[in-house]
């Protein structure tokens, strides 16, 4: 009895081992099933994620950081400097007193003090490049925006390829089996036959190469998406990012030349180049040194107390190359500027031309095209259905039919990037302006640049540039 007792909670033992090890086996099936279900994700949620997770961004955040330590360097003031000398004499000589009497000890404190405003030029011009940091930031996350919707937009035309792939890989594996009936009715001809089957061949190709091509699109995507979307297969989710007219982009883009970030970076580090101009001749304004010192005299044991000044005289060093070199760095600064904001003009009137371009390719397509080749496609399976129509000249109408499939969705994408770079850039430069801080003022607003080589304030033009 006892036995039997003991293999029956054996068996339970077993039975329970076996089931939880099974349970186990299937909660990490349902687990790894899961994670390779593809997340959807929208645009606009694309955008965001990235704001937070971008490697790109994390570094200008960093950069700033930086930029305000520099601040703090900028604003802290000279350190005094303690120094202790000692001096021993001939103990055996030495009559008055301890042996340690017989040392001759000095304490001495120096203060430096700076003069000519050094503090205050220091502290301008860190704030200035911690303003041009601030604003890199902004034209960063610009950047990164663009860089994730272009990848959206590239994965949903690559989902919409894979899409259309499949469709007309099982539509050409019906026509290949109604051909092969055909062609042992002997209604086909072998010829025929092997044009479909090679056209049916070359689908399948086209389908897994539009495969890989959206799994490589989802990949690209993920990247730009931080390290939590680094091994998830992505879908694009939601519509298309909406078009925008003609009307809508230049209202948008009027007037964010001076707004853009890229811009206003360019005006602070112009500012920055000009306090460090004023803070490399303020070196030329003489500091001086305060020292105050304590002495122990031997072998009388007198004490002392005294002070003194240290003026530095400029009679090797007037510091004219430092300020020469700081005024080459403020034309390089005015340049840069002025090249900023010549191509901030030339990329708003790009944009808006290929806004134009885009939505005038998309209407084509859609409204003509697209319809056109539909109709086409409709008509032609009923034709060679009914033998209207020969073999070449189906395959023929079919790739065309593909083709125009494909250029309309790419015609889309491209009117939506188009539209999506317009809005960005818009919706940057309106969040510059409302966080500008208000302690900032440019200079450049209230100088022009003076070291340019002509007084129209342009660039000069290449050497051989108005040769024809």
């Amino acid at each position: 009895m006892h036995h039997r007792n003991s293999r029956s909670a054996h068996q339970l033992v077993r039975q329970c081992l076996v089931g939880g090890l099974l349970a186990s086996l299937l909660m990490i099936a349902i687990g790894a099933q899961a994670d390779s279900q593809p997340v959807g994700i929208g645009y606009l949620e694309a955008e965001n994620l990235a704001l937070r997770h971008n490697a790109q961004i994390q570094n200008a955040q960093a950069v700033i950081e930086g930029a305000r330590a520099d601040i703090i360097t900028a604003g802290a003031r000279p350190n005094a400097v303690m120094s202790v000398n000692t001096s021993g004499v001939d103990n055996s000589q030495y009559q008055y007193g301890l042996k340690m009497n017989a040392l001759d000890t000095i304490v001495r404190v120096d203060q430096p003090f700076e003069r000519g405003n050094k503090r205050d030029l220091r502290l301008a011009k860190a704030n200035d490049m911690n303003q041009a940091t601030l604003w890199d930031l902004q034209e960063t996350i610009r950047q990164e925006k663009m860089r994730v919707l272009s990848a959206w937009l590239d994965l949903r035309v690559a989902e919409q390829r894979a899409q259309i792939s499949e469709a007309n890989l099982l539509h050409a594996e019906r026509v290949s089996e109604k051909a092969k009936l055909r062609f042992k009715t002997g209604d086909l001809s072998g010829a025929d036959l092997g044009r479909i089957e090679a056209d049916s061949a070359r689908l399948l190709a086209e389908a897994q190469m539009a495969r890989r091509d959206r799994s490589r699109a989802s990949a690209m995507l993920s990247s730009l998406l931080g390290h939590e979307m680094q091994h998830q297969l992505l879908n694009t989710r939601g519509d298309w990012p909406p078009a925008m007219s003609h009307q809508d982009a230049e209202k948008l883009l009027d007037g964010s030349t001076e707004k853009r970030p890229d811009v206003q970076a360019a005006r602070a580090r112009l500012s920055a180049a000009k306090q460090a101009i004023e803070l490399a001749r303020a070196q030329r304004t003489r500091d001086f040194t305060v020292g105050v010192h304590y002495e122990r005299n031997n072998p009388t044991v007198i004490n002392s107390v005294g002070g003194g000044i240290a003026i530095p005289l400029f009679t090797g060093n007037d510091f004219e190359g430092d300020i020469r070199r700081s005024m080459a760095e403020m034309t390089q600064a005015e340049i840069a500027m002025l090249q900023t904001e010549r191509n901030a003009r030339s990329e708003s009137k790009l944009l808006i031309h290929e806004l134009d371009q885009a939505n005038a390719r998309l209407r084509s397509l859609h409204e003509m095209a697209l319809q056109s080749t539909r109709r086409t496609d409709k008509a032609a399976d009923v034709a060679y259905t009914r033998g209207a129509m020969s073999t070449f000249e189906y395959l023929d109408t079919k790739r065309i039919v593909r083709q125009a499939e494909v250029e309309a969705v790419i015609a889309r994408a491209e009117a939506a990037r188009a539209s999506g770079a317009i809005r960005i850039l818009a919706s940057l430069t309106e969040s510059v302006t409302l966080t500008k801080p208000a302690h900032y003022d440019s200079p450049v607003a209230q100088h022009t640049p003076a070291n340019l080589p002509n007084g129209r304030q342009e660039l000069p033009d290449l050497p051989g540039a108005n040769v024809k």
